[in-house]
């Protein structure tokens, strides 16, 4: 499911850059999150546990790049990242 909110174009800018706090953003860092953003549904999921909105940012990749995680450390740091801000970036564009 696709939300075309205002935090999933925040989320997605924040990762135009080469580093998103601290950590450095690769292509495939940018791709994966675009991938799991796209398969969620950013306002409901925000609500959720962290665990909750963990597995559902990585499962959103696994379907589209099946094993693509497992070889990328970088691209699940950046998801458990934005599973973490996500309950504020939501409340903030609320």
């Amino acid at each position: 499911m696709t939300t075309d909110t205002l935090s999933h174009d925040e989320l997605l800018a924040e990762f135009e850059q080469p580093w998103r706090g601290g950590s450095p953003v690769f292509a495939c860092c940018r791709r994966s999150v675009g991938v799991a953003l796209d398969a969620v549904d950013i306002a409901a999921l925000g609500s959720e546990d962290v665990t909750t909105r963990v597995n559902a940012l990585r499962d959103g990749v696994e379907m589209e790049l099946p094993g693509h995680l497992d070889a990328h450390r970088c691209c699940v740091g950046h998801l458990a990242d934005i599973a973490f801000d996500l309950p504020d970036t939501v409340a903030a564009t609320a």
